[in-house]
């Protein structure tokens, strides 16, 4: 099998990763090639800069936010080349330490997710109590 796919400007001078949160952006940065791959990965040899995010980029993070977020996917990674978006990372949406070291120490994104899961936790466990207690007042009736 052979899979073709058109060539999309700007891929040479890399991509820009984004975390979405609950549908928001948390932390952008660049990806740029290395000298010796055309990937932008850094596990490709790829290095990472800062990224303030283009208009653009936030109208796509608006437009599919509402979308990810009613499918249930609260932590995800876009990847983005010249204005199009090229992937959605929901299995393994990384770059969290990368993030957080080209923009030291203003960042901390983990925190962002930290917070974020324990209040999701708390709020089906309350859920989970109100349950129980009106169960038992049914039961008990």
């Amino acid at each position: 099998y052979v899979i073709l796919q058109e060539y999309i400007e700007g891929a040479d001078q890399g991509d820009v990763r984004i975390l979405l949160l609950n549908g928001e952006p948390i932390g952008a940065m660049k990806r740029v090639p290395g000298t010796d791959d055309h990937r932008s990965n850094v596990t490709a040899g790829g290095s990472v800069q800062k990224h303030n995010m283009t208009q653009a980029e936030k109208d796509l993070c608006k437009q599919i936010g509402p979308k990810l977020v009613k499918d249930g996917l609260f932590f995800v990674g876009i990847d983005v080349i010249g204005g199009k978006l090229v992937e959605v990372n929901v299995m393994s949406p990384g770059g969290i330490t990368y993030i957080n070291k080209v923009y030291k120490p203003k960042v901390k994104v983990e925190e962002k997710v930290i917070d974020f899961l324990e209040s999701k936790v708390l709020s089906k466990l309350q859920a989970f109590n109100r349950r129980s207690r009106l169960r038992k007042t049914v039961e008990d009736a």
